[in-house]
């Protein structure tokens, strides 16, 4: 197996988190995880994607119209009539249905299903380390009055600071002074406001996030070391 193929850690991880796996294959996965600092980052990444599919947006219940249609197009031929060709067909459809449930997950908002109905997502970003570990994934909300906000949810992969803060900043393509948006969470999820005047300039700079003591940069500046940044990407 070429464990230092990324692209074989990411569609094991995908598979490991939706519990697609063979026994045999997850438990040989679960080992690797202990060997592979790399392979573990991958699916920290997708679990904290695909764990929240679920809340991502408001469930629907098609109507029985649908289904009926499905069965009557698929079934109306004269294929075998046994439980066993139906039920294999099924496990195919699942499998295939949880495959682009994986590819699609990279592009969705981590939402509950209030925050779904009354926020719009526009724009989401990864903020990682140098070490390519991601803290904290953002998205860009708006709600019906029209207010912008950036919705901030910690990952598992963050390493807390009890004794400090983590701080936001716009750092703005022009190299002007970096501009503090608030704190963001060491645990559980926040929602920081973004004031109208800063909305645009969201779109064309980058993010930061530094270490600085509780409470906040004391200074309006930045006081601490960068250990965090990333874009917002326009979805």
């Amino acid at each position: 197996m070429r464990y230092d193929n990324p692209e074989l850690a990411d569609m094991l991880a995908v598979e490991y988190v939706l519990g697609t796996l063979k026994k045999s294959t997850r438990n040989r996965y679960e080992q690797l995880l202990q060997q592979r600092p790399d392979w573990q980052q991958a699916q920290n990444w997708w679990q904290a994607h695909i764990h929240l599919l679920a809340d991502t947006i408001p469930a629907k219940k098609p109507p029985n119209k649908v289904w009926q249609n499905i069965e009557q197009r698929l079934f109306s031929k004269p294929y075998p009539n046994n439980s066993w060709w139906r039920n294999a067909w099924l496990r195919n459809t699942a499998f295939l249905s949880t495959a682009l449930a994986a590819s699609f997950a990279t592009f969705l908002v981590l939402q509950s299903p209030k925050e779904a109905v009354t926020y719009e997502p526009s724009a989401v970003a990864m903020l990682a380390n140098e070490k390519a570990q991601s803290g904290w994934h953002l998205s860009l909300t708006k709600n019906t009055a029209g207010e912008v906000s950036i919705r901030a949810d910690s990952l598992a992969s963050l390493e807390s600071k009890p004794n400090n803060s983590f701080e936001l900043w716009i750092l703005p393509s022009d190299k002007g002074k970096p501009i503090s948006l608030g704190l963001l969470p060491q645990q559980g999820k926040k929602l920081v406001k973004v004031p109208t005047q800063l909305v645009a300039l969201l779109n064309t700079s980058g993010l930061a996030v530094s270490l600085e003591p509780v409470g906040g940069s004391p200074t309006g500046q930045p006081t601490g070391a960068v250990l965090y940044q990333g874009k917002l990407v326009q979805i």
